[in-house]
């Protein structure tokens, strides 16, 4: 009798186990421990991109070249250089706090209301990708949705709310706990809002923390951007000069 009871109570421990990682926060958790834990992510707020790939285009793909640099909390600069031919032109966009501002070839571009909060969001995006932030009920509201397979994975699905922020859903692989992929409201080329659905793969460690080194976005389903990672460099801290807004 007393090795019966004794096996009950593991298998209900053993349930209220599993049913604590199958909760939204559980599945987040289960994640930030996949991409090397917490203490190793707050260690590296911050990090720079060396990016290639390219942009779908009507006329065609058109490759490019980048450099991003993001610290949380609020900040990211990248800088592109488009191939158009034998012609290139560099697009930088900063968001700093508040801030926001893009220029092509050094010129300034005009933002219309719907990309300057686009840009402020991809902000608050790439805090997201730290996963942790995600644990703080006090920003962030966490609902598990159905599951889903991104890529024949099977993956849990949560649905992020926040102050600033469209609605996101992560996907997480339930096997590794990786991060599959993030589907979310985005602004097509055009201004005009877009399903956008982007996917993450070929993770490999930089400082203790799973980096994924390519990505692929689709608009309404269609192809957009395709991403690889040339190098990858966590940080501590950037230089405040990267974000300046003027």
């Amino acid at each position: 009798m007393t090795r019966t009871l004794a096996g009950l109570a593991l298998a209900a421990a053993f349930a209220a186990s599993a049913a604590a990682q199958d909760t939204p926060a559980g599945v987040v958790q289960k994640a930030v421990d996949a991409h090397g834990g917490a203490a190793a992510l707050k260690k590296f707020p911050a990090g720079t991109s060396k990016l290639v790939g390219k942009v779908s285009a009507p006329a065609g793909d058109l490759g490019f070249t980048g450099d991003l640099a993001f610290a949380v909390p609020g900040k990211v600069r990248l800088v592109m250089a488009i191939a158009f031919g034998d012609q290139k032109v560099e697009v930088v966009q900063v968001v700093n706090g508040d801030k926001a501002k893009q220029t092509e070839n050094g010129k300034p571009t005009a933002l219309t209301d719907a990309v300057r909060a686009e840009l402020k969001e991809s902000a608050l995006v790439h805090e997201l990708s730290l996963l942790y932030p995600l644990l703080d009920a006090t920003r962030f509201t966490l609902a598990a949705e159905k599951d889903a397979a991104v890529d024949g994975k099977d993956c849990a699905v949560v649905l992020v709310k926040a102050k600033g922020l469209k609605d996101v859903r992560l996907y997480f692989d339930k096997k590794t706990g990786l991060l599959s992929a993030m589907r979310r409201q985005g602004i097509g080329p055009d201004g005009k809002a877009v399903d956008e659905f982007t996917t993450f793969a070929d993770y490999k460690p930089a400082e203790g923390v799973q980096v994924p080194m390519a990505s692929k976005v689709t608009h309404d389903g269609k192809p957009f951007l395709s991403v690889t990672v040339a190098e990858y460099k966590p940080a501590e801290k950037l230089d405040d000069k990267l974000f300046a807004v003027e």
